[in-house]
């Protein structure tokens, strides 16, 4: 999306980017709305809290991954905690539509504009590494405001690492499983901190000695470092010690 017209539009929820006056339209009754898809409007959501709201939903989400035909969001207000939001995914296939557990959210500015003055660098330019010894890579996350930083809740440390090759194709299909990762901390104007990548990442597996470029993400704000790094992969005997200015 990208412009500061859209940025002032849209709130990010949980995952999803959602309109800021779908947020401010009057919703309707939980059966209402899920009977355009289900018969049995007594219905709800897998491991529904019992204090699940059963009025103020409104539509706030249409996507069409690959894995799915259509994936919808459903939202209402929290009502045990003002000011969050309780969204429901629903996604149809072949087999019909399916939902997923509720969860809430509090509505936060999206990537765009939480990532402003924010830079992604690598701790150095290149890295070494054996097949049996993965090199302890790192990114630095700079703040280059003249503004302290806050971390949203939703902006954790997960480094995404992404191998290419030596035609800039990448190696591997992406796929990582990051868990539980600690939120980001507070930047004062001009502070850093180093963030490690490559973690619960399958990608760096199976490399042949070779030499490649590796690439970083900040998933949580969708940032990413400007320049590749160098990877070198070798036999184990012709390590050597790896030092800041390598």
């Amino acid at each position: 999306m990208g412009n500061k017209n859209s940025e002032l539009l849209l709130a990010q929820l949980g995952p999803w980017e959602v309109e800021r006056s779908a947020l401010h339209q009057v919703g309707i009754p939980w059966g209402e709305i899920v009977s355009h898809w289900f018969s049995d409007q007594n219905m709800l959501p897998p491991r529904a809290a019992d204090d699940f709201p059963l009025k103020g939903w409104r539509h706030l989400h249409t996507s069409h991954p690959s894995w799915a035909q259509e994936v919808l969001v459903l939202g209402a207000p929290d009502q045990t905690n003002p000011g969050r939001w309780v969204l429901v995914q629903m996604h149809g296939d072949r087999n019909g539509w399916q939902f997923a557990s509720p969860a809430s959210y509090l509505p936060i500015p999206v990537q765009e504009v939480r990532r402003q003055e924010l830079r992604l660098e690598w701790s150095r330019p290149n890295f070494t590494m054996t097949k049996s010894s993965p090199p302890e890579i790192a990114v630095v996350l700079i703040n280059d405001s003249s503004s302290p930083w806050n971390p949203s809740e939703e902006d954790h440390g997960h480094v995404q690492g992404i191998v290419l090759d030596a035609n800039g194709s990448r190696i591997g299909n992406g796929w990582y499983a990051h868990g539980k990762v600690a939120q980001l901390p507070p930047l004062e104007p001009g502070q850093q901190t180093v963030l490690p990548t490559f973690l619960n990442n399958p990608e760096l597996d199976g490399l042949t000695p070779a030499t490649y470029q590796i690439r970083a993400s900040l998933t949580a704000l969708g940032l990413t470092t400007a320049k590749l790094a160098r990877l070198t992969v070798v036999g184990q005997q012709h390590v050597a010690p790896q030092n800041a200015s390598s």
